[in-house]
């Protein structure tokens, strides 16, 4: 599997078949060829989940095209990276909250199809492809698979980040079924009934 655009490692329809939802890693790279696609296939909301800080170092060109209606939704704690992989399920946690909650219902409310993403497409983008994916109904392992798709894609760019960072370790940042498993186990959503 390919990333959808060229100029990105992660990007990918959420449901096959759909460009109602695409996840993606930050898409600063995008070209006008890449833009006409999106708007060719309607995708027309952006969706930034990341913090201001993270923005400005990697802006992203969608943001000053008119064409597209590009939205600042910074996730809740997401520009904070666990020590250990033990913690990732509760880093996840920490970001289901109000915040989480309104970016999930502007990108269900969309009439258009929306892009969605962080820098690597695959903490913050993960957990609002899980909290959709689970509120279509679709069953736990497609929410695991889809996320643990991000570890194939990102596999290089992961090695790259974390030989640059002598204090994170490789299986921190690289998705796992069992991470998806443990989060998918203790997660309430804001206004869920279970």
């Amino acid at each position: 599997m390919e990333s959808l655009l060229h100029s990105t490692l992660n990007t990918r329809q959420l449901v096959p078949g759909s460009f109602r939802y695409l996840r993606s890693d930050v898409p600063d790279r995008i070209t006008e060829e890449e833009k006409r696609f999106l708007l060719e296939h309607d995708v027309r909301l952006v969706i930034d989940l990341r913090a201001d800080r993270e923005r400005r170092e990697r802006p992203c060109p969608l943001e000053d095209d008119i064409r597209f209606d590009y939205r600042s939704m910074p996730v809740t704690t997401g520009d904070i990276v666990p020590h250990c992989f033990e913690d990732v399920p509760a880093a996840y946690l920490d970001m289901v909250d109000g915040q989480m909650e309104r970016i999930v219902r502007t990108v269900e409310e969309s009439p258009c199809g929306v892009l969605y993403f962080c820098n690597a497409g695959k903490d913050r983008t993960g957990v609002v492809s899980a909290l959709l994916l689970r509120r279509m109904g679709a069953p736990r392992e497609t929410i695991t698979e889809d996320y643990v798709r991000s570890a194939a894609l990102l596999k290089d760019m992961l090695r790259d980040f974390v030989s640059k960072r002598p204090e994170l370790k490789l299986e921190v940042v690289t998705p796992r079924a069992q991470t998806m498993e443990v989060f998918l186990d203790r997660v309430v959503f804001p206004g869920q009934n279970e």
